[in-house]
């Protein structure tokens, strides 16, 4: 059985946080929460079943979150969905 070499520096999840990523630009925010808020309103009006439940909550929570990113108020996103 071989042995991995203990690591110098520090850990994997230190070593992993030097990845650096490109932050999404506003205009890729507003098209990514225009798409899943559609998304959300096609699931919402074609099916009623608990199986498609867990993807509205998902949905949901996405357009939430893009909102928030974007500098949307709760409410608004909220009346964004059902508009």
């Amino acid at each position: 059985m071989s042995m991995l070499p203990a690591r110098r520096g520090g850990d994997i999840i230190t070593a992993q946080s030097t990845v650096q990523y490109r932050p999404r630009s506003p205009q890729e925010l507003m098209a990514r929460y225009n798409l899943k808020r559609q998304q959300y309103k096609e699931l919402k009006m074609t099916s009623d079943s608990p199986e498609t439940r867990e993807q509205l909550v998902m949905l949901y929570s996405e357009v939430k979150v893009l909102g928030w990113a974007l500098g949307k108020d709760e409410q608004s996103v909220i009346k964004d969905m059902y508009i």
